[in-house]
């Protein structure tokens, strides 16, 4: 039987580009079922990788022509093989994607880690795709992820334009409204959401900016600072975020008055890594951890010496 190689064509716009984050594996699944869709094949889940905690560190999806045949089953009461006369059109293909789970400095989500376009056989014809699994069924994510990002194929210079008119007229509407952005001659995917959340009068939490950045370097946090303080009119008397180097030189270059302090949840969720498990469960050191982290009493020299103390009592010297 000749060899086929097959190299899907499609719009850039629904190509997957390894690196191409998504904020949910639902998303990412959506996205890659709206390219198959796109080109003529069906899709199966394949593997997965769970952490302890639960969370879904690694994520596979194969075509569903992926495997080989099997012709027999075996019957589970009994024991016996029976022989079934089962189409089956699985040929081996190799075409795949897999999704690894990421935490930014500012989201979590998944990243495109591994992208094989290539398939040993022939997309299905456009007659017949209304026959595919993925045409039979289309769950809710499916149903906005088409509507919203998939539509007439789209191209990213007229979605950004679509945005900026959108901005526009929201701008007419609103004095209030402020908004600012600048551009370069190449498109931009996934590029890093960032908002601004602070706690209104009630202690309720809302968000009141947000801002979209290419990187998280110094200099696009400190252009992102610098026109948040230019249409809040004040900068903000302190800043909580996570152990961002960027962001943090970001905030020293233009927040010059602004107290930074460091998420707590960040700084707990990155304890189980930096030291080792005997002290995970040592009763002791988490009560000595907890007293010096999360007290508001006491002045920074009395902190650096009762933490240097913790550091010492429990051979910490050489963790990062």
């Amino acid at each position: 039987m000749e060899e086929v190689l097959v190299i899907p064509d499609c719009s850039p716009q629904l190509k997957p580009v390894v690196g191409q984050k998504f904020q949910s594996l639902d998303f990412a699944f959506a996205f890659y079922d709206v390219y198959a869709r796109a080109v003529g094949f069906d899709t199966r889940k394949q593997g997965m990788r769970k952490a302890a905690d639960g969370v879904t560190t690694w994520y596979s999806v194969v075509c569903n022509r992926e495997g080989s045949k099997r012709s027999n089953d075996v019957n589970a009461r009994s024991g016996f093989t029976i022989k079934r006369r089962r189409l089956s059109k699985r040929c081996g293909c190799k075409a795949s994607i897999s999704f690894k789970f990421f935490s930014g400095a500012v989201i979590l989500g998944y990243i495109i880690q591994e992208f094989k376009e290539v398939h040993n056989n022939y997309m299905v014809e456009s007659e017949h795709q209304q026959f595919m699994t993925l045409n039979r069924k289309l769950e809710d994510v499916h149903h906005k992820f088409i509507l919203d990002c998939s539509k007439a194929n789209i191209c990213p210079t007229l979605t950004f334009k679509m945005v900026l008119d959108d901005m526009a007229k929201k701008k007419e509407l609103s004095d209030a409204f402020t908004y600012h952005y600048e551009v370069n001659d190449a498109n931009q995917y996934c590029m890093i959401f960032t908002p601004f959340t602070g706690k209104d009068n009630h202690g309720k939490p809302v968000t009141f900016a947000a801002g979209l950045v290419c990187n998280e370097k110094t200099g696009a946090f400190g252009w992102l600072f610098k026109y948040f303080v230019e249409c809040m009119g004040v900068a903000p008397k302190m800043i909580v975020t996570d152990q961002d180097l960027g962001m943090r030189s970001g905030i020293q270059e233009v927040l010059v008055g602004t107290r930074h302090r460091w998420c707590m949840w960040h700084i707990m969720h990155k304890l189980a890594s930096k030291v080792p498990g005997r002290l995970l469960r040592d009763e002791d050191f988490k009560k000595e951890f907890n007293a010096y982290v999360w007290s508001d009493l006491l002045e920074p020299d009395e902190f650096e010496e009762e933490w240097n103390g913790v550091i010492e009592r429990y051979e910490l010297e050489d963790v990062d």
